[in-house]
């Protein structure tokens, strides 16, 4: 699936389609860097990512969709990329607006979540994780 190779989890049928389920993996997960790292490692501050996807809402839930496959990501990537839909797709941001906003939103809020203040080299640490999730986002091409 774009520049990434994915294994189909399985089949699902939404809205009368069918769609195949694959696993993304995350930062952690992923051996290495993905295709997309030296790109977005270099223009975080003007990165203003193209919602590609598709979101589908089934029972309340928003399931994120590439073409035919359904992306099963685990809760902090799929938190990220709904920050991005939401960011880029649905709320149209001003020029200023970047993924690195992004990332330091999602940051916050996991500091809020867990109760507790980063430190720098945490918050470094972290910075690095969601940049990596960013650019397997983009080389599987649910963001341009």
């Amino acid at each position: 699936m774009g520049n990434l190779e994915l294994e189909v989890e399985g089949e699902a049928e939404l809205d009368g389609k069918v769609y195949k389920i694959v696993r993304v993996p995350n930062a952690d997960e992923l051996k290495g860097y993905p295709p997309s790292w030296d790109f977005i490692k270099s223009s975080m501050l003007t990165y203003r990512p193209y919602f590609r996807g598709k979101v589908l809402e089934v029972n309340g839930q928003m399931i994120p969709t590439v073409g035919e496959y359904i992306l099963d990501l685990d809760e902090e990537m799929y938190e990220l990329l709904m920050d991005i839909y939401y960011t880029f797709k649905v709320n149209k941001p001003s020029i200023e607006t970047n993924i690195s906003t992004v990332i330091t939103r999602q940051i916050d809020l996991l500091e809020q979540k867990l109760g507790k203040t980063f430190s720098e080299v945490e918050k470094t640490s972290l910075y690095i994780r969601y940049a990596v999730e960013v650019a397997i986002l983009k080389d599987i091409g649910v963001i341009n």
